[in-house]
């Protein structure tokens, strides 16, 4: 007997299955209900930082919209779903640790300064790239419905959790999920062309 939407009672199989019938919003709302904050708790753990494990734990749950077909039915879910939280983790860690360092604390090669010459024309280069990018980025976002534009806003340039922001707006978690979702997708797409161009691609296309 499958549980109406109502019922306190969902087991996370039951969840998984709305996933997959494409009850979204009823399945993402229970499980950020169930598990966002241990989800924030345990990436916080890793990251230590408050404003990068509240982007994380947003990817995570992301991630399971997305990618709720890799979940073995039958298997642990719980685990699974750290697992993920694990993953997404590390992966925010390594490309941090990619960042470049700034100019200033790069080493000189020779006397006549032919190595910092190039190094900040190629910074020049790509503060160039990047500016082109937000200008686009910005048109991008005014042109998104505005549906999507609010949740964006809220949730991505305000850091704000999907579970507040959904109360401020009077829509279910699950909703506010896939509305972000659905929103990167259109910005995506828009600026695929500027994407390929960036040193390293803006949080929220990770």
């Amino acid at each position: 007997m499958t549980p109406s939407e109502t019922d306190p009672t969902f087991t996370d199989e039951d969840l998984v299955r709305l996933l997959q019938e494409g009850d979204a919003e009823t399945a993402m709302t229970h499980l950020d209900s169930r598990y966002g904050k241990r989800i924030y708790r345990f990436v916080h753990g890793m990251v230590r930082d408050p404003h990068l494990a509240h982007d994380v734990t947003q990817e995570v749950f992301e991630k399971v919209l997305l990618k709720h077909d890799l979940y073995r039915p039958g298997t642990n879910f719980r685990a699974w779903l750290f697992e993920v939280a694990r993953n997404q983790a590390l992966t925010m860690l390594r490309s941090r640790s990619r960042l470049p360092r700034a100019i200033s604390a790069l080493p000189a090669q020779g006397d006549d300064g032919d190595f910092l010459d190039s190094v900040a024309a190629k910074a020049d280069n790509e503060a160039l790239v990047e500016e082109e990018f937000m200008t686009a980025f910005q048109k991008a976002v005014d042109d998104l419905p505005e549906h999507y534009s609010v949740v964006f806003d809220l949730c991505v340039r305000k850091g704000r959790p999907y579970q507040e922001a959904g109360k401020e707006l009077g829509l279910p978690t699950g909703t506010v999920a896939i509305r972000i979702m659905r929103a990167r997708k259109k910005l995506f797409t828009a600026l695929q062309q500027h994407l390929g161009r960036l040193r390293r691609p803006p949080a929220c296309f990770q």
